[in-house]
This record gives structure tokens, sequence and C-alpha cells, in this order.
């Protein structure tokens, strides 16, 4: 087959290769060497045009300041060397002008020349910043970001379009040499051509198989086909063009196939003479076209116009491109690939239906095979998969960072640089292919983006919030806020060269910007943000004080807790940049209702409320909001002393100002704060005192809050009546001012009191009431609660399943809420079932996160209890021993009589388990021990605990074999197994029967100790445990973090 050479710009390198540091200042010397002795010469040569001289002289200062550079050595010489490769190729062309008979034509290069002249001039003057080091602390606040500005600026520089100037410089010059015949010839020559080597077979393709058989689909058809490859910078459109390229369906179907990168080429002239030259074609621009025509249609021909944005961007020429494109893509046996910039395809031509959608980010899994296949398995570790998770799935940037593990960066230095230097990091070349900045740099600077100067505003606005913005009446809103017009047109640019994209959730579309994408907005829209970051949080401003805390309300909701994390981010950035001009009354308002939707969704951020704390001090009223807010989330991080310590400098603030509403608030929520503590007087004076002043200023609402947690005070006192007495109150409060939140609690509440009175029904009704109220108001937290209400209530009538089910739920929600008092008490519930249901290597998983619990907190009692039973049950006694006498010590501490007499039963099982009763004393132990477990019977029975009753019993049965009361023993044998079986629990069925046996044993009544014996291993067989059933490794299994199912016996 015959084709020819593409005039294409390739680096020498493999892809994704890099130099040796020695070969890379041996190249950028080279380099420097032939730019100097060029400019040099045209400087001689054109020493009469002024704008080529100045600009010549200014290219030689800066060669001369690379040896007098004293710090960031390394950063300049990459901006020197794209001076000289830039220079490299302008100055080489003008020789050519300068060398022929039309120099008076360089007269329509002034001004593009004038203007590299000053940015170079400003390249120069920033790299002399770099010269001294008594400059260095300048140069730490400014310096590289002076350098930075400049090489964007380079990168604007319309280097182009002077090359396309001198090229028809010299096509004139050439028709004005040539006699029209002659040229009539070169176009009949042209189709003399050599052959065309196509880029080489991409390694590999990740998550782009169904965009890869889709696009096969349709070039394999028998007629001539268009399709177009859409997708954002770096999203992997050059690999998949490739990749079809390469296809043996492809070979076969097309006799010749051509592969044209269009970077560089800036018009439809450009495009034209990279065809022809592409093909070999030595014609004229006027007989181009018509020779490229006749060659692609010799034969079935597959072309490839790479990177087409580039042509097509331009608006002041696109009409000329989509005119050259449609030409060709109507030649007779030409199918036509394009790959291109955004979410756009040129407009006049009759692409191929179906139409190829936009290529998308991949998935973490596709990074982890990109890093595989480039660097190796053992690349993949935890700073890695933070740095793709980082890097939001851009193939390009996940390329690049795949490569430098391979050449022996570190992930763990990596990911240190990656909050301060970003997508620095991975530019390991100046090639849109190899730099990431660059890559982006041409979308955020096309002529689209050029055109409006609002855009780029909206852009920056945009690269501020981290979970994008919603696409909705919001963004009218924003509009305003911004002082920009016609939002929605400026939002389809940003859409079109892929800056942004809009992606459907669940509940609205959300306009999102990768992350890669907002931190170059960070790094080189340094103005745009600065004028963008005031008006953004005015927006959102707005929207706070605007819901307030209106929590309940689904609209609230839906507008605002999605902004949520958007919210603390900005306004933290507006309290670390100082601005002074900024309404701080208003500002402290919102973060004050931010804090209380915060703590609504479980985000707890106190990077915000930092640095207003600073921002207030000499403002009394403020500084006290400030302190609430800081107060409330010590409080939901479960930190009560800083909480407390909070909470009472606040509340002495508001009574020096004469707040009373605010004092009353915050010493409700002091109240609150002292009652988890554990310390109740405190609790009930604060509470008190709260109420007091709520009614003296007959605010209904205060009240109730106020009723509800002395309600709260009384239950945990075990004062039931007085509890349901304030509980029922506030519920009826909460009524009054249609608070779903308020009801929820209470109800559930209500449940847990019914409970302990055993009125299970009643228990029932009041959380099914406070789980739907929850639902209504939309708060994931009350509805993890009264989740939890349902399974302890389904726990106490043994409906296993069902308690599984719904504290397997109800821990979902708390964890993703955030909330560590309630999911304490969940996992020990939930572990207690998995225990109950022999499933020992899915308790010991639930467990093992909260191993090294804080033992100074009420709700560390039951999870220790939970854990002191599974090391039971795997006979790790010693380990079972620790952990139930440091939940005796915790019960000891609160004063809890019941919790006591629970673990004293726990610690009793363990220890006739054990077989530490001597001779000696064993009448003594047997009769404490005999007390420990009648006092915890009853505990158990007050909590309507089936298995826990069970276990009981048949320890019992023990101590009365010891006794010598045979009988006593067989009666509570038989208690254990009965209630055993209605708790489901069958490992413990297995173990009283076992227990029977023996005592049957003893007895000499041979017969019903095998049927005992046989029931018990058939029920033995029918227990799963997970795959292990030595549960002596259970200790260390919870220490080295391998579960039981990878041990055996």
């Amino acid at each position: 087959m015959s084709s020819t050479n593409a005039l294409t710009l390739r680096p020498s390198n493999p892809p994704g290769g890099t130099q040796s540091p020695t070969s890379a200042v041996d190249t950028s010397i080279q380099l420097t060497n032939t730019v100097l002795a060029i400019v040099k010469e045209v400087g001689d040569m054109l020493n009469s045009v002024p704008y080529v001289k100045s600009l010549s002289g200014v290219i030689l200062q800066i060669i001369k300041v690379r040896d007098e550079l004293k710090v960031n050595k390394k950063r300049c010489g990459e901006i020197i060397d794209k001076v000289m490769r830039m220079a490299n190729k302008i100055f080489e062309k003008l020789a050519e002008v300068a060398k022929s008979d039309q120099r008076e034509k360089l007269a329509k290069l002034e001004e593009q020349l004038k203007e590299h002249e000053r940015t170079l001039v400003g390249v120069h003057t920033a790299l002399q910043m770099h010269q001294s080091r008594s400059k260095f602390d300048r140069l730490i606040n400014r310096g590289l970001d002076e350098l930075n500005e400049h090489d964007r600026r380079l990168d604007e520089l319309k280097t182009d379009l002077i090359l396309d100037i001198i090229f028809h410089i010299t096509m004139e010059q050439a028709s004005a040499t040539r006699p029209l015949a002659q040229s009539q010839q070169t176009a009949e020559l042209a189709t003399d051509t050599t052959d065309h080597i196509l880029p080489p077979k991409p390694h590999f393709l990740v998550e782009r198989e169904s965009q890869l058989e889709q696009a096969l689909d349709i070039l394999l058809l028998q007629e001539p086909t268009r399709i177009a490859i859409l997708g954002g910078g770096g999203f992997g459109k050059t690999t998949l063009a490739q990749m079809i390229l390469h296809d043996s369906r492809i070979e076969e179907r097309f006799q010749a196939r051509y592969f044209l990168s269009c970077e560089g080429m800036s018009n439809a002239d450009a495009l034209l003479l990279g065809l022809g030259t592409m093909l070999g074609i030595k014609a004229v621009p006027s007989a181009m076209l018509t020779s490229i025509r006749r060659i692609f249609q010799t034969s079935t021909t597959l072309l490839c116009l790479d990177n087409f944005e580039t042509p097509w961007e331009q608006f002041e020429t696109r009409t000329k491109v989509e005119e050259l494109l449609e030409s060709i893509s109507d030649i007779p046996n030409l199918s036509l690939m394009i790959t291109i910039r955004g979410e756009q395809r040129p407009s006049k031509v009759a692409w191929s239906k179906p139409l190829l959608l936009p290529l998308s980010t991949l998935s973490l899994e596709g990074a982890h095979q990109i890093v595989a296949n480039i660097a190796s398995e053992d690349a993949i570790n935890e700073f890695t998969i933070r740095l793709l998770e980082a890097i939001d799935g851009i193939p390009l940037a996940i390329t690049l960072v795949a490569t430098l593990l391979r050449d022996g960066e570190d992930s763990e230095s990596l990911w240190t640089r990656w909050p301060k230097d970003s997508t620095q990091i991975i530019n390991v070349g100046d090639d849109r292919q190899s730099n990431l900045n660059r890559s982006i740099s041409l979308s955020v600077n096309s002529s689209r983006m050029l055109k409006n100067p609002e855009t780029q505003l909206l852009l920056a606005a945009f690269s501020l919030l981290p979970d994008g913005f919603p696409k909705g009446d919001a963004l009218e809103s924003l509009q305003n806020c911004l002082g920009i017009s016609s939002i929605h047109t400026i939002l389809q640019t940003l859409c079109t060269v892929a800056l942004v994209q809009v992606i459907n959730s669940d509940t609205s579309p959300r306009i999102q910007m990768l992350s890669p994408i907002r931190l170059f907005c960070h790094h080189f829209l340094a103005k745009e943000i600065t004028d963008a970051l005031p008006k953004t949080v005015n927006h959102y401003v707005d929207l706070l004080l605007s819901a307030g805390h209106k929590r309940g309300n689904s609209a609230n909701y839906y507008k605002i807790t999605p902004e949520v994390r958007n919210i603390h981010t900005i306004f933290q950035k507006l309290f670390l940049a100082d601005i002074q001009d900024h309404d701080l009354f208003k500002l402290i308002m919102a973060l004050f209702y931010l804090t209380s939707w915060s703590t609504y969704i479980g985000y707890y951020s106190k990077d915000t409320l930092q640095p207003a704390l600073i921002k207030t001090q000499y403002i009394p009223i403020l500084y006290a909001h400030c302190l609430f807010c800081i107060a409330m989330l010590y409080y939901w991080e479960a930190n009560y002393i800083h909480a407390v310590e909070h909470f009472q400098e606040a509340a002495n603030l508001y009574q020096q100002m004469r707040e009373i509403m605010l004092q009353a608030y915050t010493l409700r929520h002091l109240g609150e704060t002292f009652r988890v503590m554990y310390e109740l007087d405190k609790a009930e004076n604060a509470l008190k005192t709260s109420l007091e002043l709520y009614t003296a200023e007959n605010y209904t609402h205060g009240q109730a809050n106020a009723h509800y947690s002395l309600g709260l005070i009384y239950s945990t006192r075990d004062q039931l009546q007085e509890a349901e007495i304030y509980l029922t109150k506030s519920l009826e409060a909460y009524k009054q001012v249609s608070d779903l939140i308020g009801q929820g609690n209470a109800t559930a509440d209500l449940a847990q009191i019914h409970i302990s009175l055993h009125n299970l029904i009643k228990a029932k009704e009041f959380a099914n009431q406070a789980l739907e109220f929850s639902k209504k108001a939309n708060f994931a937290l009350g509805e993890g609660i009264a989740l939890q209400m349902l399974g302890k209530i389904y726990l106490s009538i043994d409906r296993i399943t069902d308690a599984c089910q719904a504290l397997e739920k109800a821990l979902s929600i708390l964890k993703h809420q955030k909330d560590p008092t309630n999911q304490l008490l969940v996992v020990s519930d939930l572990g207690t079932v998995y225990i109950q249901l022999d499933q020992l290597s899915a308790a010991e998983t639930l467990f093992k996160p909260y191993s090294q619990i804080d033992q100074g907190i009420f709700h560390a009692g039951p999870l220790l209890i939970s854990l002191g039973w599974l090391y039971t049950c795997g006979d790790c006694l010693d380990k079972a021993k620790d952990h139930l006498h440091a939940a005796l010590q915790v019960y000891q501490k609160f004063k809890d009589s019941w919790g006591q007499a629970i673990v004293l039963a726990h610690l009793g099982i363990m220890y006739l388990k054990s077989g530490q009763f001597d001779e000696a004393e064993q009448a003594v132990k047997s009769v404490l021990k005999l007390d420990c477990i009648n006092s915890a019977m009853d505990a158990a029975k007050k909590d309507i605990c089936t298995y826990q009753q069970g276990n009981i019993a048949r320890s019992l049965g023990t101590l009365h074999i010891k006794q010598c009361a045979i009988d006593l023993a067989i009666e509570n044998f038989h208690n254990a197994l009965k209630l055993h079986r209605k708790a489901q629990w069958i490992s413990e069925q297995a173990t009283d029967l076992k227990r029977l046996g023996e005592v049957y044993e003893m007895m000499g009544r041979s017969e019903e100790a095998a049927m005992a014996f046989q029931e018990a291993d058939e029920l033995m067989e029918s227990v799963v445990y997970g795959g292990a059933e030595n549960h002596n490794d259970i200790e260390r299994g919870m220490e080295d973090g391998r579960g039981l199912e990878q041990r055996t016996e």
C-alpha cells in the first residue's frame, strides 16, 4: 500500500518516557547554542527592520540570564527552553525570508512580532528576579507566581499565526518566480507520494472498549462514513483513534490509512498545507485541494484528523475550515475520523449515526489498571490511590503519574507535594500529550473563551466549588451576584470546550469541574479567582439567610445540603484572604446557620470557624456566635470537655449583652452536653434555667427543646414516669410549631421509655412514628436512631432477622452522619446479634474499627461487653476478662447498677467456662457468683433480653453441679435450652444439650445422654462460623487484621 509521511512533530522519546537529567541538560545547551547562532545571523541580515532587531536583542538577553540564575533554576530553565523552542521555529523561517527578495513584506508581521517582544520582555524581567539570593523572601511570595503567569502568556502567543504569515510570504515568492505553466505541471505531478507512517499502536486501552466497538461498527460499513471522537483535554481521544487505525479489520477494509495531527494549524490554509505535505504534494495553494482530492479518491481511504479543534476553534476562520472539511468528507471512497476537544462537532459534515458520545473519565479501577500496565502492581499503594482519587480519572493525568512512578518517583513524595504543586507535578514535557497544564491551557485560552471576558470569571467561580453547582434556578442568583450577563450562554461555552460537565444526579443536574482543571484555575486565574470569591460568597450568604434553621422544609433541604462543603470551602477562603469590604454581620449569621446544617448532615469541619474567631475577636456578639458554632461541632465529635468550655463562654457573653433568647439557646445545649457526660445535676440546672428564660419570653419552640432535654435526664436516672411526662410535653409543643425533627426525637425517646416499661406494643408504635417523622424531615440522623430503636424492640421479642436488618441499616446511616455516640450503641447491639447467629467472623469485622474505644465515656460500656462476649465465645478468655473488667469500671464510674449486674453475669460465665474454681474455695466462690448471676438475671429480665437470660440460666446450672444440686442443674439447663431456642441461638442450644448430656451421663442415664449428645452434634453441623472453627485465634486476628475466615482449625 502506498502512502506518505505526515508532517507532525513528535517527541523523540517513547510515549510516556523521560530523558535522563544529563541528556536533558545537553539538549537544552544544544538548543540554546542553535538559537544564539540563528538569532545573531537573522539580526545582522535584518538589521534595518527595527522590530526584528529588538526581538533579537530580547532573546539574547534571556540567553544571558540563564548563566546568572541563583534560585528556582529548574523552573526558570523550563521557561527559557520554551522561549528557545519558539525562537528557533520563528527565526528559521525569518532566515528564509531574509535571504529572499521579499523582505519588505515582513511589514505584515510587525504587530505580531512586537506582541511577541512585549511578552518576552516580561519574561526577562521575571527571570531577573531570580538572579540574586538577597531577594529570596520576595521570591517565596511572588517569584514563582510571576513565572507561572508569564508561562501562561507564552502559551497564548500566536506563534502559529506568525509562521502562517511567513509561509504565505515564501509561497508568494515561489509563485512570482515560477511560470504559470510550471505551476500547472507541478499540480499534475502532485500525485507522486512517499510512504505514510502511522503513529505506533497504543500498548493498551482501558475502559474505552465499548466506544472502540461502536466506532468500528460504523467505519466498517461499505459506504464512506464520518465519525467524531469528542471529550475533554487528556481524555484519551488520540489513543482511541490510533487504536482504531491499527485494528486488523480496519487494515482489511481500507487500502490507505492516514493520521494527521492538526496541532499548530490555526486556519484552513494551514490545514490544507498540512494535508498536502502529508501526501507529498508540491502544488501551489490554488491547486492543492484538487491534488488532495485526486489522491484520496483513488483508493478506499481512512483519514484521521487529530486535535481538529486547533484550526476549527478560531471563530474568525471557522467557516472556511468547515467548508474545507466538508469538501474533504465528500470525497468518494474516503471515510473521515476526527478527534476534537469538547462536546461540539463541526456543523457542515453529515456525521454517521449513531453519534459517538463524548469520552468520560475513568473509574478508580481503570486508573489502577493504567498504573499497573505502565509501572507495576507494586506501585499501587495508599499514596498512589490518594493521587488517583485527586486527579478525578483523567487518562492523561493518570498516565503521567504512572510514568513518574515507573521512572523512580516515590508515591508518598508525590502525594506530599500534591496540595501545593498539584498539576505542576505531572508535567513531564512541553507538548499537550505530556503536560497536563498545557492541555488544560489550550481550552482555557481558546478563542471561544477569550471572546467573552465574563467566561473566565464564571469558570473561576465554579473552580471554587469542590462539589459543583446546581443547574437550575440557582444559576440566576449566581449570575446576579457575579454581575455577568447570559450565564446560560457562558455555561454552554464552558461545556463546549469541556472545562465543565453537567452530571445528572438523583435529585437535580449539577455542573461539575474535574479536580485538575480546578487546580489549574487556582494557579493561573488568580485575578479572576480574587474577583469571583466575594461575589460567590454573597450568593451562598443569601441562600443561608433565606433558609435559616428550617431544616424540616424539603425545599431548603435540597437547596442547602448539597452545598455544605462548597460553602465551607469558600467561606474559609474568604476569611483567609482577608477581604475587608464584606458585610461581616451577615457573613457570621450565615455561618451560624451553616453550622446548624453541617451538624444536621454530619459535616463537622472547624476549618471555617477558626479564622472566623480571629476575624470577630473584637466584636462580642459575633465572637459569641462563633464560640457557639465551634462548641456545637465539638459536641457532635463527642469532644464534650471542649464543647462545655465554648458553650459556657458563649452563654456568659450573651448574658452580658442581655441576649436572653441566645443565652437560653446556649444553656440548653450546655445542659445537653452535661447530660451525655453523665453530669446529670449540672445538666438539670442548665436546662431548668434555659426553660425559665424561654417561658419568660413565651417562646414555645425553646420550651419544647428544654422539656425534651429534661425528659432525657430523667430517663437516664431511671425516673421513667417523670421522663415520660417531660417528653410528652415536648412532643405536644413540637406539634404546635410543626417541628418534624423535634417530633421524631421525642417519639424515639418515648419508644425507649416504653421498652424499659415492658410495653413493647407502645414502644414499636412510637419507634415507627419517629421513623416517619425523620423521613418526612429528611433527617437522616433521626432515621438512624429510630431504626436502632426498632432493632432493640425486635431483639426483645426475638425477631432476630428483623433486628439484624434494622440495625445494619441504622449503622449505615449513622456512619454516614458521623455520629459516634449512637454508632457505638448500634455496633454493640448488632455485634451481639451476629454472635447470637454464630457469625463470629462478621462480629469480629464489625468490632475491629472500634476496638480502641475511649473507655471514659458511658456508651463504651455496651461495646466493651460485646467485645468481651466475642472473646468468651472464641475462647480468648484473658482478652475477654480485660474487656469485661473495663466495662465494669465504666458502669461503676457512672453508677449504673443494672450495667454492673450484666457485666458480672458475663464475668461469671467466663470464669465458669475457664474452670477457675479450685476445691478449697469452691463453695465461697460459687455463692458469690450465684449472687452476681441472680442480680444479672433480674437485669436481663428488665431489659427483656432472652439470650442473656439463657446464658445466665446455664451458668446457674453449672454452679448447681459444683454444689451437687443435680436436679436444680437439670432444671436450669432445660430452662437455658428453652430460652436459647426462643432466641434462635443454635450454637448455645448445642452447648445446653451437651451440658444436659454430661449430667445424664453422670447419673447413669446413658440413653438420655446419647440423645442429648446426638442432637447437639446435629445442631453444630448446621452452624456457620465464617469458615473457621478455631476461635482461639480471635485475639490475634483482631490485632493483626486477619479475619476468622482466613484461619482454619
